[in-house]
Protein backbone atom coordinates (compact mmCIF):
# COMPACT_ATOMS: atom_id res chain seq x y z
CA UNK A 1 0.00 0.00 0.00
CA UNK A 2 1.51 3.49 -1.19
CA UNK A 3 0.58 4.96 2.71
CA UNK A 4 2.53 2.29 4.12
CA UNK A 5 5.79 2.83 1.74
CA UNK A 6 4.95 6.69 2.73
CA UNK A 7 5.84 5.88 5.97
CA UNK A 8 8.98 3.15 5.92
CA UNK A 9 11.07 4.72 3.18
CA UNK A 10 12.64 7.64 2.89
CA UNK A 11 11.59 8.01 -0.75
CA UNK A 12 10.14 5.59 -3.03
CA UNK A 13 9.18 5.25 -6.73
CA UNK A 14 7.96 2.54 -8.68
CA UNK A 15 7.92 0.15 -12.04
CA UNK A 16 4.36 0.05 -13.32
CA UNK A 17 3.15 -1.78 -16.02
CA UNK A 18 0.27 -0.36 -18.68
CA UNK A 19 -2.47 0.63 -15.80
CA UNK A 20 -1.35 -1.15 -13.03
CA UNK A 21 -1.13 -4.49 -14.25
CA UNK A 22 1.80 -4.86 -12.14
CA UNK A 23 4.06 -2.58 -10.02
CA UNK A 24 7.34 -3.24 -8.64
CA UNK A 25 7.88 -0.55 -5.91
CA UNK A 26 11.48 0.68 -5.63
CA UNK A 27 12.32 2.09 -1.94
CA UNK A 28 15.14 4.65 -2.44
CA UNK A 29 17.83 5.79 -0.35
CA UNK A 30 21.15 8.46 -1.63
CA UNK A 31 24.32 7.91 -0.19
CA UNK A 32 27.48 9.89 -1.41
CA UNK A 33 25.52 11.14 -4.32
CA UNK A 34 24.72 7.36 -5.33
CA UNK A 35 20.95 6.02 -5.28
CA UNK A 36 20.28 2.11 -4.46
CA UNK A 37 17.41 0.64 -4.06
CA UNK A 38 16.95 -1.62 -0.40
CA UNK A 39 14.74 -3.04 1.51
CA UNK A 40 12.93 -1.00 3.89
CA UNK A 41 13.03 -1.70 8.10
CA UNK A 42 9.00 -2.87 8.99
CA UNK A 43 8.55 -4.34 5.50
CA UNK A 44 9.48 -8.45 5.03
CA UNK A 45 8.52 -8.26 1.23
CA UNK A 46 8.76 -6.36 -1.91
CA UNK A 47 9.36 -7.50 -5.32
CA UNK A 48 6.42 -7.58 -8.33
CA UNK A 49 2.96 -7.61 -7.72
CA UNK A 50 0.38 -8.54 -10.35
CA UNK A 51 -3.10 -9.14 -11.42
CA UNK A 52 -2.05 -11.85 -13.79
CA UNK A 53 -1.60 -15.01 -13.06
CA UNK A 54 2.09 -15.24 -14.47
CA UNK A 55 4.86 -12.71 -15.17
CA UNK A 56 8.18 -12.16 -15.57
CA UNK A 57 10.19 -10.69 -12.44
CA UNK A 58 13.14 -10.24 -14.28
CA UNK A 59 12.14 -8.07 -16.94
CA UNK A 60 10.87 -5.82 -14.54
CA UNK A 61 14.54 -6.50 -12.14
CA UNK A 62 16.26 -5.67 -15.75
CA UNK A 63 14.54 -2.42 -16.24
CA UNK A 64 15.26 -0.98 -13.07
CA UNK A 65 17.17 2.42 -14.29
CA UNK A 66 20.88 1.99 -14.65
CA UNK A 67 21.30 5.29 -12.31
CA UNK A 68 20.85 3.11 -9.41
CA UNK A 69 24.42 1.83 -9.28
CA UNK A 70 22.89 -1.56 -6.58
CA UNK A 71 20.27 -3.00 -5.46
CA UNK A 72 19.44 -5.52 -2.99
CA UNK A 73 15.72 -6.00 -1.48
CA UNK A 74 13.03 -9.32 -1.05
CA UNK A 75 10.63 -10.14 -3.44
CA UNK A 76 7.61 -11.71 -2.33
CA UNK A 77 6.87 -15.53 -1.97
CA UNK A 78 4.87 -15.32 -5.22
CA UNK A 79 8.18 -14.54 -7.37
CA UNK A 80 11.01 -16.17 -8.91
CA UNK A 81 13.87 -14.54 -10.21
CA UNK A 82 17.27 -15.50 -11.27
CA UNK A 83 18.98 -12.82 -9.76
CA UNK A 84 18.27 -14.68 -6.40
CA UNK A 85 20.88 -14.89 -3.30
CA UNK A 86 19.23 -15.91 -0.40
CA UNK A 87 16.38 -17.59 0.35
CA UNK A 88 14.20 -16.92 3.64
CA UNK A 89 11.68 -18.14 5.33
CA UNK A 90 8.25 -17.12 6.98
CA UNK A 91 5.53 -18.68 8.52
CA UNK A 92 1.88 -18.51 7.84
CA UNK A 93 -1.28 -20.15 9.64
CA UNK A 94 -5.05 -20.97 7.96
CA UNK A 95 -7.32 -19.70 10.34
CA UNK A 96 -10.08 -22.02 8.06
CA UNK A 97 -11.00 -24.21 11.06
CA UNK A 98 -12.29 -23.83 14.69
CA UNK A 99 -10.20 -22.80 17.74
CA UNK A 100 -10.08 -26.72 18.50
CA UNK A 101 -9.33 -27.93 15.31
CA UNK A 102 -6.30 -25.37 15.07
CA UNK A 103 -4.71 -26.87 17.99
CA UNK A 104 -4.67 -30.29 16.96
CA UNK A 105 -1.63 -29.15 15.32
CA UNK A 106 -0.52 -26.73 18.04
CA UNK A 107 2.99 -28.86 19.42
CA UNK A 108 2.71 -30.32 22.93
CA UNK A 109 4.98 -27.40 24.50
CA UNK A 110 2.84 -24.69 23.03
CA UNK A 111 -0.03 -26.30 24.63
CA UNK A 112 1.74 -26.66 27.64
CA UNK A 113 2.46 -22.94 27.66
CA UNK A 114 -1.26 -22.31 27.10
CA UNK A 115 -2.39 -24.10 29.82
CA UNK A 116 0.21 -22.91 32.27
CA UNK A 117 -1.29 -19.14 31.11
CA UNK A 118 -4.53 -20.18 31.92
CA UNK A 119 -3.46 -21.77 35.18
CA UNK A 120 -2.13 -18.20 36.21
CA UNK A 121 -5.37 -16.41 35.71
CA UNK A 122 -4.43 -14.57 32.71
CA UNK A 123 -7.50 -12.75 30.73
CA UNK A 124 -7.86 -10.71 27.37
CA UNK A 125 -7.49 -6.98 28.57
CA UNK A 126 -10.88 -5.12 28.25
CA UNK A 127 -8.35 -1.92 27.61
CA UNK A 128 -5.38 -2.66 25.04
CA UNK A 129 -2.41 -0.56 25.31
CA UNK A 130 -2.43 2.58 23.81
CA UNK A 131 -0.29 2.83 21.20
CA UNK A 132 2.16 5.34 23.20
CA UNK A 133 1.33 2.26 26.27
CA UNK A 134 2.67 -0.11 23.27
CA UNK A 135 5.45 1.51 22.26
CA UNK A 136 7.21 2.80 25.37
CA UNK A 137 6.82 -0.90 26.50
CA UNK A 138 8.22 -1.79 23.97
CA UNK A 139 11.55 0.63 23.57
CA UNK A 140 12.20 -0.69 27.17
CA UNK A 141 12.59 -4.13 26.67
CA UNK A 142 13.65 -4.15 22.58
CA UNK A 143 16.15 -1.43 23.48
CA UNK A 144 19.55 -3.53 23.14
CA UNK A 145 18.41 -4.45 18.96
CA UNK A 146 16.38 -1.49 17.93
CA UNK A 147 17.62 2.18 17.13
CA UNK A 148 15.61 5.67 18.32
CA UNK A 149 14.69 5.77 14.23
CA UNK A 150 13.57 2.50 14.70
CA UNK A 151 11.06 2.88 17.78
CA UNK A 152 10.06 6.30 16.10
CA UNK A 153 8.97 4.46 12.94
CA UNK A 154 6.91 1.51 14.41
CA UNK A 155 5.06 4.42 16.67
CA UNK A 156 4.37 5.99 12.87
CA UNK A 157 3.49 3.22 11.38
CA UNK A 158 1.26 1.72 14.39
CA UNK A 159 -0.62 5.50 14.77
CA UNK A 160 -1.20 5.38 11.25
CA UNK A 161 -2.83 1.85 10.92
CA UNK A 162 -5.11 2.65 14.00
CA UNK A 163 -6.15 6.08 11.87
CA UNK A 164 -6.68 4.09 9.14
CA UNK A 165 -8.25 1.14 10.39
CA UNK A 166 -6.01 -0.95 9.08
CA UNK A 167 -4.44 -2.24 12.30
CA UNK A 168 -5.54 -3.57 16.04
CA UNK A 169 -3.56 -3.71 19.70
CA UNK A 170 -4.72 -7.07 21.63
CA UNK A 171 -2.86 -7.08 25.07
CA UNK A 172 -3.25 -9.57 27.97
CA UNK A 173 -3.78 -8.60 31.41
CA UNK A 174 -1.46 -9.58 34.33
CA UNK A 175 -1.55 -9.09 38.02
CA UNK A 176 -1.22 -5.50 37.95
CA UNK A 177 -1.27 -3.99 34.39
CA UNK A 178 -1.12 -5.63 30.67
CA UNK A 179 1.66 -7.77 30.25
CA UNK A 180 2.23 -8.53 26.81
CA UNK A 181 0.64 -7.04 23.46
CA UNK A 182 0.64 -7.87 20.11
CA UNK A 183 0.01 -4.99 17.21
CA UNK A 184 -1.45 -6.73 13.76
CA UNK A 185 -2.60 -4.88 10.37
CA UNK A 186 -5.57 -6.70 8.78
CA UNK A 187 -5.88 -6.39 5.23
CA UNK A 188 -7.18 -8.40 2.30
CA UNK A 189 -7.83 -11.12 4.78
CA UNK A 190 -4.74 -11.16 6.05
CA UNK A 191 -3.10 -10.61 9.68
CA UNK A 192 0.34 -9.21 9.94
CA UNK A 193 1.80 -9.69 12.98
CA UNK A 194 3.96 -6.72 12.59
CA UNK A 195 4.91 -6.61 16.33
CA UNK A 196 4.57 -8.19 20.33
CA UNK A 197 6.39 -7.47 23.19
CA UNK A 198 5.81 -9.39 26.88
CA UNK A 199 7.38 -8.59 29.92
CA UNK A 200 8.96 -10.45 32.56
CA UNK A 201 5.41 -11.58 34.03
CA UNK A 202 4.17 -12.22 30.59
CA UNK A 203 6.96 -14.32 29.66
CA UNK A 204 6.60 -16.00 33.09
CA UNK A 205 3.19 -16.54 32.51
CA UNK A 206 3.61 -17.92 28.68
CA UNK A 207 1.43 -14.83 27.83
CA UNK A 208 2.39 -14.51 24.20
CA UNK A 209 1.12 -18.18 23.63
CA UNK A 210 -2.37 -17.46 25.20
CA UNK A 211 -2.74 -14.43 23.21
CA UNK A 212 -2.10 -15.50 19.54
CA UNK A 213 -4.27 -18.44 20.73
CA UNK A 214 -6.87 -16.14 21.52
CA UNK A 215 -6.76 -14.22 18.30
CA UNK A 216 -6.85 -17.68 16.09
CA UNK A 217 -10.00 -18.41 18.35
CA UNK A 218 -12.14 -14.93 16.87
CA UNK A 219 -14.72 -15.45 14.63
CA UNK A 220 -14.52 -12.34 12.93
CA UNK A 221 -10.85 -13.60 11.48
CA UNK A 222 -12.46 -17.13 10.22
CA UNK A 223 -10.95 -17.69 6.66
CA UNK A 224 -8.06 -15.41 7.30
CA UNK A 225 -4.24 -16.40 6.71
CA UNK A 226 -2.34 -15.41 9.73
CA UNK A 227 1.67 -14.31 8.73
CA UNK A 228 4.49 -14.15 11.07
CA UNK A 229 6.31 -11.83 9.48
CA UNK A 230 9.62 -13.53 10.14
CA UNK A 231 11.46 -16.59 10.49
CA UNK A 232 14.65 -17.03 9.07
CA UNK A 233 15.82 -17.24 13.05
CA UNK A 234 15.67 -21.00 14.44
CA UNK A 235 14.05 -20.06 17.41
CA UNK A 236 11.53 -17.71 15.83
CA UNK A 237 10.65 -20.25 13.29
CA UNK A 238 10.15 -23.04 16.13
CA UNK A 239 7.53 -21.02 17.98
CA UNK A 240 5.57 -19.82 14.72
CA UNK A 241 5.97 -23.96 13.16
CA UNK A 242 4.55 -24.87 16.97
CA UNK A 243 1.38 -22.89 16.06
CA UNK A 244 0.81 -25.52 13.45
CA UNK A 245 1.69 -22.81 10.71
CA UNK A 246 3.62 -23.56 7.67
CA UNK A 247 6.82 -22.31 5.92
CA UNK A 248 6.12 -19.91 3.01
CA UNK A 249 9.56 -18.90 1.05
CA UNK A 250 10.76 -15.64 -0.41
CA UNK A 251 14.13 -14.54 -1.98
CA UNK A 252 16.49 -11.66 -1.57
CA UNK A 253 17.54 -10.55 -5.20
CA UNK A 254 20.91 -8.24 -5.68
CA UNK A 255 23.50 -6.63 -7.39
CA UNK A 256 26.32 -4.51 -7.42
CA UNK A 257 27.22 -1.51 -9.41
CA UNK A 258 29.61 -3.57 -11.74
CA UNK A 259 26.79 -6.68 -12.34
CA UNK A 260 24.68 -3.71 -12.70
CA UNK A 261 27.25 -2.47 -16.23
CA UNK A 262 27.16 -5.65 -17.02
CA UNK A 263 23.69 -6.29 -17.01
CA UNK A 264 22.49 -3.12 -18.64
CA UNK A 265 25.31 -3.56 -21.72
CA UNK A 266 23.92 -7.36 -22.42
CA UNK A 267 20.07 -6.25 -22.11
CA UNK A 268 20.81 -3.11 -24.46
CA UNK A 269 22.87 -5.80 -27.09
CA UNK A 270 20.30 -8.38 -26.78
Amino acid sequence: MSWYLDIICENWDALILNDYEAVMPLPIKNKFGFKYIYQPFFCQQLGLFYKKKSIDVDQFINSIPKSFFHFKFNLNSYNKSSYSIKKNTNYILYLDKEIEKLRDNYSKSHLKNIKRANKSNLCIASKPDSVENFCKNKQHLAYDYMTKKQFDLEYRIIKTSLALGKGEIFSVKGKKANCCSVFIINDNNKLYLLSSYSNKYGKLNSAYFYLLDYIFSLDKFKGFVFDFEGSNLKGVAQRNKGFGAIPNYYYTVSQNIFQRCLNFISTKNS
